[in-house]
């Protein structure tokens, strides 16, 4: 079992996709999981593994609750509460999503250039804009922790949902308790480690630390985000349409990625059209840039000598009470 890390300095990089606000940490800001952005502690394995398993959702009319353990203790708090002590605000329905509510599916497709699969068999890669994309792949990996990242689901378009457009619809939550309380894999020890601080529970000096597995470059690769041979300063996005095709984009690109506009994809004509206006451009001035000249002259079988722009000083120029006696 591997620690679903929260992205902290090992993301730093997706800096590139352009200036705030279209950046993920943005999105993180704007409905609550900030403080998850540097959250660089420890998970451990003993902690993880029984809050996980022993985690149950009692989603009641009035009074939904969860129970779980930490370590040997036996803990229920209200749902509310663990909001709280998650930094999330618990608000909207807590009822059991419906397989294609139209809401969530007509996010899908506008995230996606109109990719008409059901959520079911949808994927994050096929999310164009590149910081929606990674914070799809963060809320998987850190927040739900699922082990499949490349399927999306209603989960992740609840969280993008409320990011994008403000919207309290549904209840975050208990989207997080209905996923812990799920069998499955072994993920969550962000969250367990964050219901241990709140409740002031030390740790057992027995545990294990787990080996963080972060959202790097390198797992961006892996999920096909940008190509193999990108780099932290020269990253190729690898941009997905509705018909299969791809095309690799270098970043950054804030006048094509911007969350601001008013469509969260495009179309694979818009996305010609702004790649050879932007080398036209970068074409046009650099045929217009200014040529450098090196004003450094080389005599044969002498020093060389430097012409000095009027105003410049040396030793030639300089006061001759400063030069050496005649011999």
């Amino acid at each position: 079992m591997a620690a679903r890390a929260p992205l902290g300095r090992a993301a730093m990089w997706c800096g590139a996709l352009g200036p705030p606000p279209p950046s993920p940490f943005w999105l993180r800001q704007y409905f609550g999981l900030a403080t998850y952005v540097e959250d660089e502690r420890e998970q451990y394995y003993m902690l993880t593994k029984i809050f996980v398993e022993s985690f149950k959702f009692h989603n009641a009319q009035f009074e939904p609750t969860v129970a779980f353990k930490i370590y040997d203790i036996p803990v229920t708090m209200e749902l509310e509460e663990f909001c709280r002590a998650l930094d999330i605000a618990p608000v909207g329905t807590a009822r059991r999503i419906d397989d294609n509510p139209r809401d969530l599916l007509e996010l899908y497709r506008g995230i996606t250039e109109d990719d008409c699969r059901t959520i079911q068999r949808g994927k994050i890669r096929n999310i164009q804009l590149p910081a929606i994309k990674y914070f799809a792949y963060y809320i998987a990996t850190s927040i739900l922790g699922r082990e499949n990242t490349s399927n999306i689901s209603s989960y992740h378009l609840a969280f993008l949902n409320a990011a994008l457009t403000g919207e309290t619809s549904y209840h975050l939550g208990s989207l997080i308790a209905r996923r812990l309380s799920s069998r499955g894999p072994i993920f969550g020890g962000t969250i367990a480690l964050r219901i241990l601080t709140h409740l002031k529970i030390p740790l057992d000096s027995n545990d294990v630390p787990l080996t963080p597995r972060r959202l790097d470059i390198a797992a961006m690769k892996s999920h096909h985000f940008v190509t193999t041979d990108s780099t932290i300063d020269n990253m190729v996005y690898r941009m997905l349409f509705a018909d299969g095709n791809e095309k690799e984009i270098p970043l950054p690109q804030p006048g094509l990625f911007n969350i601001d506009r008013q469509s969260w994809s495009l179309t694979k004509e818009a996305v010609e059209e702004h790649m050879k206006i932007q080398e036209f451009h970068q074409q046009h001035d650099s045929e217009n840039a200014e040529p450098s000249y090196d004003y450094t002259v080389t005599y044969p079988d002498v020093s060389s000598s430097t012409y000095l722009e009027p105003g410049r000083s040396s030793s030639y120029y300089g006061d001759t009470t400063s030069w050496g006696p005649w011999e």
